[in-house]
């Protein structure tokens, strides 16, 4: 479908990501936090539950990706799956954050590690099949990314929401618990919340885009499931070279935002020493910069190619990243008592989120683009398996990242169940140089490696030209029409593009 699509459906299409939004600030603002200052963990343990869960979703997303890329139903490739995911991620969310009360150490690490696997699984059987939907909704090089930035607001919005409910109603100082993000009991009722809303999420994104079902793509009727079509078809996803680059440079990005939103708690709880409420005025400007990028990146993309808006945009982040901590070790910046702080980062949060956003959304509107070219190389639609990486990808966020930042935390010798202000001065600087200069050559890689990426408009249209041409001359015969001489056949090499 190549028309413009109703308000309604792009809204319907993007809600569902609400609950990745929940789900990914949750994991990687509170989850870690959780389970090394509140339960007491050590973050190395806990890092490796994150790794280990990652390592799973390496296994079981591209797998659901070709499941799903072949499944027959009466509901389509991809409904049958979204519809199941919700209750199960619901679930497991919930328990994740309510251990059990005075559990030994072995047991703490069990169950972080069971319902950590349990909701990303469950977020793998809801995140791929919608995700491979923005490529069979519309081929339109700009639609495509009007459809990305609604899925992106949602999340992002979502999750901001998350935060900004976590920070102002659940985890509020009490006479009982002074600084209210060290009160385990909080944390349950806030994943009772956030459980709920999953599956809301999911479910009204699934309702309410069932009645495209019969428009989209369907597997030929000798396509099955099978581990040998997997790996086949897995080396041709990856022999894809604008998918590769965009699948290198994204892991690297993944990487330096998880270990920044990991370790961001830490440092606006102990570095910027920030009240609940001032963080979450720092939230509030991240949600206006989210809705402004919604609004500028479309508009954006139309002007130029996606790739010169991710380049300006990764740019920008590159040396602005790191700067207020940097600036800090120099004593550049004011300092925690003072009033300067606060709407500084507030200011530089906006302006990380909004940059943040755009990227998002730019990629994922690629990752469609380069599902069209690998149909014209190979002559099947591979959207689960291309959106699998992309579904990964966003989980190694917490993953990788998460990883880093508990083996670091263990590194510094970061004390447990600890106040603001009471933690070594020397111990807090090591925080900053970890989260601030530590990071810059994460983003440095990532813009080298974007550099490659090969697929512009021109060539992506003339990719569309293509497809529908063969198209046109596959229903051809049928409707007693000589096929048309000019249509490329499958098979041309991918580095062609």
């Amino acid at each position: 479908m190549s028309a413009q699509l109703p308000l309604h459906t792009k809204i319907a299409f993007g809600a569902g990501t609400i609950s990745d939004g929940v789900k990914n600030t949750s994991f990687n603002t509170f989850l870690l936090f959780f389970y090394t200052q509140v339960v007491g963990l050590s973050g190395s343990a806990a890092g490796t539950v994150i790794l280990l869960a990652l390592i799973v979703d390496a296994i079981t997303d591209p797998l659901v990706g070709h499941i799903s890329d072949h499944f027959k139903s009466r509901w389509g490739r991809r409904h049958p799956f979204m519809y199941a995911a919700a209750l199960p991620m619901g679930a497991c969310f919930v328990l994740l954050f309510n251990p059990p009360v005075d559990a030994s150490s072995t047991m703490q690490f069990t169950w972080m590690l069971v319902f950590t696997i349990g909701v990303r699984v469950a977020m793998t059987f809801y995140a791929v099949p919608s995700s491979s939907l923005t490529a069979e909704i519309t081929d339109d090089y700009d639609e495509r990314t009007a459809l990305v930035s609604f899925r992106i607001l949602a999340g992002w919005l979502g999750g901001l929401a998350a935060a900004q409910v976590g920070y102002l109603v659940f985890f509020v100082p009490s006479e009982a618990y002074p600084d209210g993000r060290l009160n385990a009991a909080a944390y349950g009722d806030y994943a009772l919340l956030c459980g709920a809303v999953i599956i809301a999420a999911i479910l009204i994104c699934a309702i309410g885009t069932h009645r495209l079902i019969p428009q989209l793509h369907q597997p030929a009727a000798d396509q099955h499931f099978s581990f040998a079509q997997f790996f086949r078809e897995l080396k041709q996803v990856f022999s894809n070279r604008a998918y590769l680059v965009l699948v290198l440079m994204i892991l690297v990005v993944a990487t330096a935002t998880g270990f920044t939103d990991v370790m961001n708690l830490y440092v606006t709880t102990y570095y910027w020493e920030f009240s609940t409420d001032e963080i979450a005025l720092a939230v509030g400007g991240a949600a206006i910069a989210t809705v402004l990028a919604f609004a500028v990146t479309p508009a954006l993309s139309r002007r130029t190619d996606k790739k010169t808006v991710m380049m300006w945009t990764m740019a920008s982040i590159t040396f602005v990243g790191p700067l207020p901590v940097t600036l800090r070790l120099f004593d550049l910046m004011p300092a925690n008592d003072s009033a300067l702080l606060l709407p500084i980062i507030v200011a530089y949060t906006g302006f990380i989120v909004f940059v943040a956003v755009v990227v998002m959304i730019v990629a994922g509107s690629m990752i469609a683009d380069t599902i069209d070219l690998n149909e014209r190389d190979y002559g099947v639609r591979q959207e689960g398996m291309f959106n699998a990486a992309w579904s990964l990808l966003s989980k190694a966020t917490s993953g990788i990242g998460g990883f880093i930042a508990g083996v670091a935390l263990d590194v510094i010798a970061f004390p447990a169940r600890a106040l603001p202000g009471e933690v070594e001065e020397s111990t807090v600087e090591a925080l900053g140089v970890a989260v601030g200069p530590g990071i810059f050559i994460f983003w440095v890689t990532a813009l080298v490696i974007l550099g490659f990426y090969p697929l512009t408009r021109a060539k992506h249209h003339a990719v569309i030209e293509t497809l529908r041409a063969r198209r046109l001359n596959a229903q051809a015969p049928a409707a007693g029409l000589p096929p048309e001489s000019t249509v490329s056949p499958a098979g041309q090499n991918p580095q062609e593009s």
